[in-house]
């Protein structure tokens, strides 16, 4: 496949390096003029346990974009989606395609920029960090499914993209695992305001009404049939704790992403984006907190998961819900 990349981060710099050693021609696009050159200088390493490699791999920044793009990926964080969106508008080729990988529910951007018949969707589950510039750590194999946004079929052309990409499978229900990662992504939120690592928060048994709560609040807003994934069963909240605790304690990425835009990075995060996908007490509570870090007032650590276990203690569930 001919394909572009705008973003080539944890994920989409994974997707790329992958494809990249595949035989696939891949360009990577990054707005971190630092970054690319890097890439330029040295390749793209992928360190971390699944493998380690380096690949050399064509990089450039949004202004050397050729005028037409045959397929796009979209790694960017949710927050920058539109940005993305306007640099495919003009560019796209007719026949040609867009996939987002991205965190939440993104694809209004692309449908607006390119028309909804040129967006794909997917489920993306395995964990990936920036550890440089042009370094990337893979830190294990999770689910990957793609799919047409309005699901019911997969077309030749998801399976066309399941080939090529790593990891991946089609699905005839992109949706369902896109709210599967909604309530997973909730619970990451929720934990990414302690300093625990995520199997840690997923197991602490004072935490678990919590996790469960805010679960049980996202899946009361999803409008398709929910599905499983790497532990998580939406039918059995209790027990996907457990297993998605031992999938998290094989990783090497012990935090979530969400954690290191505030802790390490330094950098807003996506939680408005998430914000737009679902809302109610729970949720609502965790975005003040994540607010409050980004802007100084408060700092990740345990006291904050305490103070949302005794909020969550004093919810009538059943009016919440």
């Amino acid at each position: 496949m001919k394909i572009t990349i705008i973003g080539a981060g944890a994920i989409g710099g994974t997707i790329g390096a992958h494809m990249f050693r595949a035989g696939h021609d891949v360009t990577l696009c990054d707005a971190d003029p630092e970054y690319v050159a890097a890439i330029q200088k040295d390749g793209l390493r992928i360190e971390g346990p699944v493998e380690e490699f380096t690949v050399r791999v064509p990089a450039i920044t949004p202004d050397e974009l050729p005028d037409t793009i045959e397929h796009a990926i979209v790694a960017v964080k949710s927050l920058h989606s539109q940005s993305a969106a306007d640099l495919l508008r003009d560019r796209l080729a007719p026949d040609g395609y867009v996939l987002t990988v991205q965190n939440g529910l993104t694809a209004d951007a692309m449908i607006e920029a390119v028309g909804r018949e040129r967006v794909l969707s997917s489920f993306v589950n395995f964990g990936a960090d920036v550890m440089g510039r042009g370094r990337v750590m893979q830190g294990n194999i999770g689910t990957f499914r793609i799919g047409e946004i309005d699901g019911g079929v997969i077309t030749d052309r998801v399976r066309e993209l399941a080939d090529a990409l790593p990891y991946a499978e089609p699905t005839d229900n992109v949706l369902g695992y896109l709210w599967g990662k909604e309530v997973y992504g909730a619970m990451m939120w929720a934990g990414a305001v302690s300093d625990l690592s995520i199997a840690e928060t997923l197991e602490a048994p004072a935490y678990r009404p919590v996790m469960i709560a805010i679960s049980e609040e996202v899946l009361a807003q999803a409008p398709v049939k929910v599905e499983s994934f790497d532990g998580f069963v939406p039918d059995d909240l209790e027990g996907s704790l457990d297993r998605l605790a031992v999938f998290n304690r094989k990783s090497a990425k012990s935090h979530s992403g969400i954690y290191r835009d505030l802790m390490i990075r330094k950098r807003k995060t996506e939680v408005d984006e998430v914000h737009k996908d679902f809302q109610g007490p729970i949720f609502d509570r965790v975005v003040e907190m994540i607010h409050d870090i980004e802007e100084g007032r408060r700092t990740c650590e345990v006291a904050n998961l305490d103070e949302l276990a005794e909020f969550v203690a004093g919810l009538d569930l059943a009016d919440a819900r």
